[in-house]
């Protein structure tokens, strides 16, 4: 029998838990983490010269990656004091952070061309309010990108997890978004799915995240590109 300590935190304390995650955060290995960095290598982000805003930023780790792709500037927005101290210590004057819980998303200044929400929408309990504030920040024909876990693997069990300085193993509450439940509530906020992608576990990616191998053929991640209505691309 296993001696290991289990904590599970409730929805009401994710901000908490990631303020605890966020010292060791970037240095751990995390085959989801790793998953949706894969994905969107295989379909980068076109930011060239755009004003990018990133809901659940965490520790800025896709910083480099939008900078690189051209960004002129970025937005990160997130609940965690940890996280965003981690994110701020890579200093660059192209970014903005923001703290802000994602139900309540303050105005956020000049219209954003793009926006990105990467492993976050699982501890969203109601989506209206963070894809109602993407809404608001994202101009007239800008884009949504969102890539998650797939809900068939968080309803499995696949949630985040992390273990503490004390070797606690500390689970987040996770909440598997059904797929057509996340397209209605983008049409609700005003968006217009352009793309809808769930890979499996299988081929390249299992190659590049090994650890997806227990997952074989499951679909592992939802990557989602949408419109904001009003505007043209």
């Amino acid at each position: 029998m296993s001696d290991a300590k289990l904590e599970v935190l409730s929805p009401a304390v994710t901000l908490q838990g990631y303020d605890r995650w966020s010292a060791h955060y970037d240095r751990e290995a995390n085959p989801m983490v790793e998953a949706t960095e894969w994905a969107l290598d295989q379909r980068p982000l076109e930011v060239a010269g755009a004003r990018v805003v990133e809901f659940g930023c965490g520790t800025g780790r896709h910083v480099p990656r939008l900078l690189a792709a051209g960004a002129r500037a970025y937005a990160g927005v997130d609940g965690s004091p940890g996280m965003l101290a981690a994110a701020r210590a890579a200093r660059d004057p192209r970014c903005t952070w923001i703290q802000a819980t994602l139900d309540a998303v303050p105005p956020l200044g000049a219209p954003f061309d793009a926006a990105l929400i990467v492993l976050v929408l699982e501890h969203i309990v109601d989506l209206a309010p963070v894809l109602g504030a993407a809404a608001r920040a994202v101009r007239p024909g800008g884009v949504l990108r969102i890539v998650e876990i797939h809900p068939e693997l968080v309803g499995g069990g696949t949630v985040a997890h992390f273990r503490d300085d004390d070797g606690v193993e500390v689970r987040f509450t996770s909440v598997a978004h059904p797929v057509d439940a996340l397209t209605a509530a983008l049409a609700t906020a005003g968006f217009a799915v352009e793309r809808l992608d769930e890979p499996v576990a299988a081929g390249a990616l299992v190659e590049r995240v090994p650890r997806l191998a227990k997952h074989a053929g499951r679909r592992v991640l939802l990557d989602v590109t949408a419109r904001r209505a009003g505007g043209v691309a």
